[in-house]
């Protein structure tokens, strides 16, 4: 095995635990309030609820994409803190993508191992190797 699948399998390890965080953070701070309700409420509101965190993941991946855009934010590895403002929008990215998963019930550690086992070799996303 790899180095590179020994690490991503070390952080899948952490994953469950960390979707866990995510959405106990995400009920602290009230991120999503009235989703009880609305999910009660409607035929289709997991799929509403779904779609907004969804919404909301890609909103956040926008911001940190303005924040390149806006050339204010020094894109130099040496530079970067975790203060700064792509870093903290990167965060919310990843606190919306572990809220989510967890609230799909998507084991992300294991759908990450999945994806990774085979790829190493020569994977191209619609044919396009990056």
């Amino acid at each position: 095995m790899s180095e590179a699948l020994r690490h991503i399998e070390a952080l899948a390890a952490l994953l469950p635990a960390a979707q866990r965080s995510a959405h106990a953070y995400a009920q602290e701070i009230d991120l999503f309030s009235g989703a009880g309700e609305i999910e009660a409420a409607h035929g289709s509101g997991r799929a509403y609820l779904a779609a907004t965190r969804l919404a909301l993941l890609q909103s956040e991946a926008a911001e940190a994409l303005q924040e390149i855009r806006n050339r204010a934010v020094d894109l130099d590895p040496a530079a970067r803190r975790p203060d700064d403002a792509l870093s903290l929008e990167l965060a919310d990215i990843l606190i919306r993508l572990l809220e989510l998963s967890g609230y799909l019930g998507v084991d992300l550690g294991a759908a990450l191992v999945a994806k990774t086992a085979g790829t190493l070799g020569g994977y191209r996303h619609g044919g396009v190797r990056f």
